[in-house]
């Protein structure tokens, strides 16, 4: 393609053949241009042919690229997305263009491929060195196909299908020289205006690459590629939104710079009730198209991806992509409603899709799903002040209500439950520590026979020493079996005249019935009595037995200094209560987030305030 008269010339070995000139090329905003070179994989390339296209809802460029080593590829544009691929020989017998269906797998080179697109493009023009002969007008129906890792194309153009596999790239991960400059592309120092052919209400175009833009006087969607500004549709004005952000607005946002230039309202039904959000189309000289979307409040920065997510079902449907798991969070249709400002495809109030969120906070993976292609974007949750910072709304953002389905929940366990176990780890060795150093010696025991002589018995110890310190444990050990007794005891100093009096009722019962044996209570009983000083000490006990029951042994003994269990386990109570309930918080946060989900409970309430 010659780029001084724009002839098209077919070389014919060392002959040239002039088919006439080329039709000219639409202006865009790509950042890309002939002669601009990067690095793929450790190779040098450069960029030396274009072709432009169109299709139903828009146009995309595909670059033709060469290699030091002399290998081509194709460098595919769209939207601010790019794929590279090589053209690729493939073994497997291919599918007629149209006996393919959007969402339908096929084999190349052995690899599983998902259709996601389906398009009968048209060639617009070209520019530069071509590996084959086109011009204004020429067909190419393209099926458009990823996986979790790779992209695929099959060009039906000619009789012989042509198969391109490769990967979709970032622009910057390719290190390319020689791009555009910034006041030849997309933004401010471009701004066009012009009038609606409707109502002459004035319209600006902020963004190259725009395709339609949607009159907020009449209702008026516009097809700005078109010379004459076709009309493409118009929709209903009296229901009209007033944007947070105002269309024309600046903001610095993760990084790059965007102007907001289109503002569309979605809705979808579910059981009756209609669920309505807003959506922002961003556009940025350096990153392309994004999305900023508001849902009660709840905002997320969005991003097409042509790479396919891997499905996996675990009881529901989630989904793999670049190594992490996002859950299956709801699917239902999307409907468009109202529209406002620039958009890069021919949008239509009323065009509906089937959308598929899939989420794993921050992020959120969406599916829209048409009859002819299927289109994966990538959203991350952020915060309202952060958007009130980037964009300066003239009021402010409205609060948030519930929980968004990808919103980070505040309440992160895992640090709980680290400091947990370091805690109870210091605690078991302090334990055990306790269980080497301590007595743990008998300072006393006798052994006691309880009769039916009288109904109370009255009972004094022989004296005995209690030295150190620690506590003092009392055991009484008996052989009761469906029966009961009641010990009054008092532990006295008798140099000092101390008395630390407590009651202990013994009762263990057992038996069967209906549903096997059972068995109630203890026949073992032990007291614990702590920090006790040294001194010489006597137990008096008065026991109290009911009547007719015969003789009741009681083996009784006085421990000083043995380590309790009780205090850990109290101890482990007293450490787990943070962790709990930074753990029922946490779960009480994801029962309200997936309230609004396909897997809520009927009866689910989800109108609290954040």
């Amino acid at each position: 393609m010659c780029e001084f008269c724009k002839s098209t010339l077919i070389r014919h070995d060392l002959d040239l053949e002039n088919l006439g000139k080329m039709a000219e090329l639409l202006d865009d905003a790509s950042p890309l241009q002939l002669g601009a070179e990067g690095i793929y994989k450790g190779s040098r390339f450069a960029l030396i042919g274009r072709i432009q296209l169109r299709y139903a809802q828009g146009l995309w460029n595909e670059w033709y690229l060469l290699f030091d080593n002399q290998k081509s590829a194709w460098l595919s544009e769209a939207s601010g997305n790019y794929v590279l691929t090589f053209l690729a020989v493939v073994a497997e017998p291919l599918p007629a263009f149209d006996a393919i269906k959007i969402g339908q797998p096929i084999v190349l080179l052995g690899e599983s491929f998902e259709v996601t697109n389906l398009e009968s493009a048209t060639c617009i023009s070209g520019e530069g060195e071509l590996p084959f002969k086109v011009g204004a007008g020429y067909a190419a129906p393209v099926v458009d196909l990823a996986n979790a890792k790779n992209f695929a194309s099959i060009d039906y153009s000619d009789t012989v299908p042509m198969v391109f596999i490769g990967e979709q790239v970032a622009l910057g991960d390719l290190r390319m020289t020689g791009l555009r400059k910034r006041e030849d592309m997309a933004g401010k120092a471009q701004l066009k205006t012009f009038n609606c052919p409707s109502c002459a209400a004035p319209l600006t175009i902020r963004a190259k690459g725009t395709e339609s833009v949607a009159c907020g006087s009449c209702g008026s969607v516009i097809d700005v590629a078109n010379d004459n500004y076709k009309i493409l549709s118009r929709y209903n004005t009296q229901l009209a939104h007033t944007p947070l952000l105002l269309l024309g607005t600046h903001g610095h946002l993760h990084g790059a710079d965007y102007d907001v230039v289109g503002y569309l309202r979605r809705q979808t039904k579910v059981d009756g009730v209609v669920y309505p959000w807003s959506e922002y189309l961003l556009y940025s000289e350096q990153e392309g198209f994004h999305w900023l979307t508001e849902y009660q409040g709840h905002w997320n920065f969005s991003k097409t991806t042509n790479r396919t997510p891997k499905k996996r079902f675990t009881g529901k449907l989630n989904v793999d992509y670049l190594g992490t798991t996002y859950e299956h969070f709801q699917t239902a249709k999307a409907s468009v409603t109202y529209v406002l400002g620039e958009f890069y495809w021919r949008i239509k109030v009323g065009e509906s899709a089937t959308v598929e969120d899939y989420v794993s906070p921050p992020f959120i993976l969406s599916a829209e799903k048409t009859a002819n292609e299927t289109v994966w974007s990538i959203g991350e949750y952020v915060v309202p002040d952060e958007i009130e910072a980037a964009f300066k709304p003239p009021q402010p953002l409205p609060a948030r209500v519930g929980v968004a389905a990808n919103q980070p929940s505040p309440w992160v366990v895992s640090p709980y439950w680290k400091a947990f176990g370091a805690f109870v780890l210091a605690a078991l060795i302090i334990h055990i520590g306790f269980l080497v150093t301590a007595q743990q010696r008998r300072v006393h025991h006798q052994y006691l026979v309880l009769d039916q002589a009288s109904h109370t018995h009255s009972i004094t110890s022989e004296p005995f020493v209690v030295s150190g310190t620690g506590n003092l444990v009392i055991n009484n050990q008996t052989n009761l079996s469906n029966n009961w007794v009641y010990l009054d005891m008092q532990l006295v100093d008798r140099d000092t005249g101390r008395q630390y009096q407590f009651g202990r009722e013994i009762s263990y019962y057992s038996g069967w019935d209906s549903d096997g044996s059972w068995s109630e209570g203890n026949a073992h009983d032990e007291v614990v009595l702590s920090a006790v000083p040294p001194g010489t000490y006597v137990l008096e006990i008065e026991a109290e037995i009911p009547a007719g029951t015969g003789e009741i042994f009681d083996h009784l003994e006085v421990i000083r200094d043995q380590p309790v269990w009780a205090n850990f386990f109290l101890a482990l109570f007293a450490l787990s209560i943070f962790p709990l309930i930074a753990w029922w918080r946490r779960t009480s946060f994801e029962a309200q987030r997936w309230s609004e989900s396909d897997y809520a409970p009927e009866d689910s309430d989800d109108d609290s305030e954040d």
